[in-house]
C-alpha cells in the first residue's frame, strides 16, 4: 500500500485517484481479472487514474467521455496529425488552429512533464495563449 499512497502524492496533476469504496457495478466484474486499457474492474483499496479508453482507441473509437458527451466540449486528437474531433459534429478541424484561436493552454508546463492534455477557457472568456505550442 505504502507504495501506491506515493504515485498519489508525487502526481502534480492530481490525476491518481484512490479508491476508498468498492464501485457501484462492483458485482458485474466479480472474478474478472483486472484489464489495464479498459481500466477494470476498479476494486476498493486500489489506485486509478484515466486512460482515455485505451480498449476504445485500440479499436479506433473515441474516449467514452469525448463521444458520450452532449455538448460536444471535449476534443481529442492527434497533435502530431494536426486533427481533433468532439464527437458531436463528427467534423476532424486542425488542432493547432483550435489551440490557437481558443487561447489553450496546459497545466504545470515548467515541471517538465511535458504536458499533452489542453485545456480551453469558457468561450467569450480572455486567456494567454501557450507560446510556442501552437507553431
Amino acid at each position: 500500500m505504502y507504495r501506491l499512497q506515493i504515485c498519489v502524492a508525487a502526481c502534480p496533476y492530481s490525476a491518481r485517484v484512490f479508491n476508498w469504496k468498492e464501485p457501484r457495478d462492483a458485482e458485474k466484474y466479480e472474478g474478472v481479472t483486472y484489464n489495464i486499457e479498459a481500466n477494470v474492474p476498479q476494486k476498493k483499496g486500489t489506485i486509478t487514474k484515466c486512460l482515455f479508453s485505451a480498449d476504445r482507441l485500440r479499436e479506433g473509437q473515441l474516449p467514452s467521455c469525448v463521444s458520450a458527451c452532449p455538448n460536444g466540449v471535449y476534443w481529442f486528437g492527434d497533435k502530431n496529425e494536426d486533427a481533433v474531433t468532439n464527437g458531436t459534429t463528427k467534423e476532424t478541424v486542425s488542432f493547432s488552429k483550435l489551440v490557437k484561436d481558443g487561447a489553450a493552454y496546459t497545466l504545470m508546463k515548467e515541471l517538465g512533464t511535458r504536458p499533452r492534455v489542453y485545456y480551453l477557457p469558457p468561450k467569450g472568456q480572455v486567456a494567454s495563449p501557450i507560446e510556442g505550442d501552437h507553431s
